[in-house]
């Protein structure tokens, strides 16, 4: 590793984040529907992270699948006794840290799943060469690598606007644009306003890089290395070192937003060459950062994977709303009114299904209506209005007399970090509420833990805010 890179993370800490995009569970599944057959379930599997910095990222996974084995490593030596630390604090003897420079770094075993995550674009090219190297060697036989990075032409604009930034904020003229990176991006989009295309695309970009914020920024836009590069160049070097590209690990993101749907029509003839239908999808969608699947060439594939597959999984509603409740036929309305009941839960297909075939009773065909709810989970699936996950999600559905949660989120609110959900989200709350999240052990009654909170956030709407709490899966 180049020494701005290693000055970067000796002189700051890498913010403690979760990044839902590389929870297994829903890699299981694109990887699945991208035709890799025997990838291991996540609860029964080896899962390693390239760069797992204080391990916010790989902890909450391996809390959550204590039969699998964890391995995350990291050139920080303090970053991994801070993470060596939080495992052992949450009682996890599942999960390993290892101090390691990638360049010198050789696997000693394989597996399942791969998390390189914030690392590919921001270390130096022969880094990078032997990140994709080491890929295709610690993978199992149809183990998966998700891998992020930046990609053009999307990031062209921000490749230009970030080092005229930098040099507004380090140059005393500049000072009416503010004192720093945050606040001189701040003042560009509001100077650039939305009169033409482009000032609507600058003004887009500003407003992204004051949205990450100064903890964020030092090591993802404006680090010392940021390259984007062309995805049919990351597919054209992973596929020299025997690698194949399965998609992307978030659904919706194979069809990306923003194309007119009449020109998914016009490039389906492009299926035959999906690299090339891929960089064609990046040219007009323009979007600026990827999270591909990779798995070994020789990886026993199923052609024609069909929608039938979702049949294994679990779903559950999804971040965009469900179409119109009258739309679609009766089968699929019965199966989506079992979804809605089942509120925050991500619930198996298949017990959904046996509460439609009750709903609908003798006029239920189990073959010719599970392929067309299959073929609607899937549609639904794609444009982000259902989830799917290898395996299901169960949210309390009220607080409990004594809440609690895990003893890995009472660590992170203790040292206050932030705490992450049941579905792998980074959930940050005002200063002071950690010493209640800390507080929830499952010993104090609800109404004492109430009373704290009335003393001293004597504004917080205690009974809201624990049912938030519960929703997002954070008790248990």
């Amino acid at each position: 590793m180049n020494e701005p890179v290693r000055e970067l993370y000796s002189e700051k800490r890498y913010p403690a984040l979760s990044h839902p995009v590389t929870d297994i569970s829903r890699i299981a599944v694109t990887a699945r529907l991208g035709g890799l057959q025997r990838l291991a379930l996540p609860a029964g599997s080896r899962v390693m992270e390239f760069g797992c910095a204080s391990g916010h990222n790989l902890l909450p996974l391996a809390a959550r699948y204590p039969k699998s084995d964890f391995t995350g490593l990291d050139f920080s030596d303090t970053a991994i006794r801070s993470a060596r630390r939080a495992s052992w604090e949450a009682g996890l003897e599942n999960v390993l840290f290892e101090v390691a420079d990638l360049e010198h770094w050789r696997p000693s075993h394989p597996c399942d799943y791969l998390i390189v995550h914030g690392l590919f674009s921001w270390v130096p090219d022969a880094v990078k060469s032997r990140l994709l190297d080491l890929v295709s060697q610690v993978l199992s036989e149809s183990g998966v690598a998700c891998i992020s990075y930046n990609t053009l032409p999307g990031w062209s604009l921000k490749r230009d606007v970030v080092p005229l930034i930098r040099s507004l904020a380090g140059n005393p003229a500049g000072a009416a644009l503010g004192g720093n990176v945050v606040e001189v991006a701040a003042s560009l989009a509001e100077m650039a306003g939305n009169s033409t295309a482009h000032a609507a695309h600058l003004q887009a970009t500003c407003r992204e890089i004051v949205r990450k914020g100064p903890e964020v920024l030092p090591f993802d836009d404006f680090a010392p290395v940021c390259d984007p590069v062309y995805f049919a160049q990351f597919a054209a070097w992973a596929g020299q070192r025997g690698l194949r590209y399965l998609g992307e690990a978030d659904l919706r993101e194979n069809l990306p937003e923003g194309i007119d749907p009449a020109a998914f029509e016009k490039l389906a003839p492009l299926a035959a060459d999906p690299i090339l239908l891929q960089q064609t999808l990046d040219l007009l969608s323009g979007r600026t950062h990827r999270n591909s699947l990779l798995c070994r060439a020789d990886a026993p594939l199923e052609e024609g994977t069909t929608t039938a597959a979702v049949l294994h999984f679990a779903t559950g509603l999804g971040p965009e709303p469900l179409p119109q409740a009258h739309s679609g036929s009766p089968v699929t309305r019965a199966f989506r009114e079992q979804v809605e009941a089942a509120g925050g839960n991500c619930t198996p297909v298949q017990e959904l299904l046996e509460r439609t075939a009750s709903r609908l009773g003798v006029s239920w065909d189990p073959t010719h209506h599970s392929q067309e709810i299959a073929g609607w989970v899937f549609q639904m699936a794609r444009i982000g209005c259902l989830e799917l996950r290898a395996d299901g999600i169960e949210v309390p559905s009220s607080p409990g007399a004594q809440p609690e949660i895990s003893k890995l989120n009472r660590y992170f609110s203790a040292n206050g970090l932030p705490v992450v959900d049941a579905r792998h989200v980074t959930c940050r709350y005002p200063a002071g509420h950690e010493r209640l999240l800390a507080s929830m052990d499952g010993t104090r009654p609800f109404e004492a833990l109430a009373t704290q909170a009335a003393a001293e956030f004597p504004d917080l709407d205690f009974a809201r805010w624990i049912s938030h709490l519960a929703e997002r899966g954070i008790l248990r």
